[in-house]
């Protein structure tokens, strides 16, 4: 079952989302607060088969009557499923929501190391002395090119 097969099947079993609380409900009104990896979802069965669909992906189909390939949470909470909360990205753009430090150190070099992954590549930033200098050019390559 594709996700739009999903989210049309949900509608079709009365389920329901409110885009003000970010909340889903099933057709009795019961808030569906199941959730596989930290995110809400939606728990479908048909034909003796178990579907899942993301409160995200429901949401944003809800609203927009679109699946798209990937949603981001802007405020990076996986439960905040507000509409005004979700938008639309890249799985590269998504991806630069990752607490990834950026920087370790090099026992050959006794330095410092920064990378940055950029289309699923490693880009050396260079090696530092302090901890600080490497943290700080991380951060400053990652508001460069890091731009959702």
């Amino acid at each position: 079952m594709t996700r739009l097969e999903k989210c049309e099947y949900a509608i079709e079993k009365g389920y329901t989302y409110n885009p003000e609380t970010g909340k889903v409900f099933n057709r009795l009104g019961v808030e569906m607060v199941a959730k596989i990896n930290n995110y809400p979802m939606i728990q479908l069965h048909k034909d003796k088969k178990r579907y899942n669909v993301s409160h995200h992906q429901f949401a944003w189909y809800c609203i927009y009557r679109e699946v798209v390939e990937c949603i981001d949470h802007i405020n990076q909470d996986k439960t905040d499923n507000r509409i005004i909360n979700l938008r639309s990205v890249t799985h590269q753009q998504n991806s630069f929501n990752t607490n990834a430090k950026g920087y370790y150190w090099h026992k050959g070099k006794n330095k410092w190391r920064t990378l940055i992954r950029i289309n699923n590549k490693e880009v050396h930033l260079g090696y530092f002395n302090t901890e600080e200098d490497a943290k700080n050019t991380y951060l400053d390559a990652k508001k460069t090119l890091h731009i959702i």
